[in-house]
């Protein structure tokens, strides 16, 4: 019997470090997050700023770029950031993989600001001994614009948000800026919920497509706030459109301050509570008044006995 639970415990050990393998070696960006582009130049100045960021964040685990010192963790180790076999994506799939992380990385997207992870991806990239291969797709070059505008489209009854960006070049034209990821999102009681997805970043013409969670509750008439944004304002500062749409469930809001609840802020805990509370109150001043009632109780017992 005990042979047997040996053997169960080894084949179930066994098939969670296969599978922690596997989907290590599966992890793949995104195919449209290969157009993203390092809005910096590679100068002294950002690769050296780069690498104080990479020693404060990164060093720890993946150990010194192209020295090969990585910490051994098991069962995958994470990679030497410097080498070759790393510096083969693109400036985008390494920007996505240290914002998005994935297992026992953590993920930057909100610890490091989009400059920062940049100027670590200039760091990485001093060490790339052969540029030409690392750049397996053409990098998308959108012409300099100014008056740069995210406007959306929604359709009400696909539930779809199409989102479309522009700007105008110097010649007074107004050209779709193309490879630019935008984010999606919803306003719920405690923050915004992303619903843009992992491939939200502008075709040919600009856009971005995004279908709307059939099952989002809205309020009393389905209505819900959107928020669209340049996320890399980098590119071209912060760019921003806000729009109220019918695209969710129409619901009657309940404030959950106002339910009784354990956590509750304005005097409404659990009836259950309030009567457990209550009743561990009055026995514990009976067992006080009990013990009282005994003292005194005590020199009529000892005349009593005489």
């Amino acid at each position: 019997m005990k042979n047997a639970i040996k053997i169960i415990a080894g084949l179930f050990l066994l098939f969670v470090f296969t599978a922690s393998v596997v989907n290590a070696q599966k992890w793949q960006a995104p195919v449209s997050s290969k157009k993203k582009q390092n809005p910096y130049e590679a100068s002294t100045r950002n690769i050296s700023s780069g690498k104080k960021i990479y020693n404060i964040n990164c060093k720890s685990c993946h150990g010194d770029a192209a020295m090969g010192n990585m910490l051994p963790l098991q069962p995958v180790a994470p990679s030497d950031l410097g080498s070759q076999a790393f510096l083969i994506q693109t400036d985008g799939e390494i920007y996505y993989k240290v914002n998005k992380g994935n297992g026992a990385m953590p993920t930057f997207e909100k610890t490091l600001s989009d400059e920062d992870k940049w100027m670590v991806i200039t760091y990485l990239r001093s060490f790339d001994q052969n540029k030409k291969e690392s750049k397996k797709i053409a990098e998308v070059k959108n012409p300099e614009v100014t008056d740069v505008k995210l406007l959306l489209d929604i359709n009400n009854e696909n539930k779809r948000i199409l989102a479309n960006l522009t700007g105008v070049t110097a010649k007074g034209d107004r050209v779709a800026l193309q490879g630019i990821e935008l984010s999606v999102k919803v306003k719920r009681n405690f923050g915004y919920l992303d619903i843009s997805g992992d491939d939200a970043y502008t075709n040919e013409k600009g856009e971005v497509s995004v279908q709307f969670p059939e099952d989002l509750p809205g309020d009393r008439e389905g209505h819900v706030n959107l928020l669209a944004k340049v996320t890399d304002d980098a590119y071209y500062g912060e760019v921003i459109v806000d729009r109220i749409a019918s695209l969710g469930i129409p619901t009657n809001p309940v404030n959950p301050l106002d339910e009784r609840a354990m956590w509750g802020t304005r005097a409404n805990a659990p009836i259950w509570i309030i009567f457990s509370y209550v009743g561990g109150v009055i026995c514990i001043w009976g067992v006080i008044f009990l013990v009282l009632f005994q003292l005194i109780q005590l020199p009529k017992l000892a005349k009593n006995k005489e």
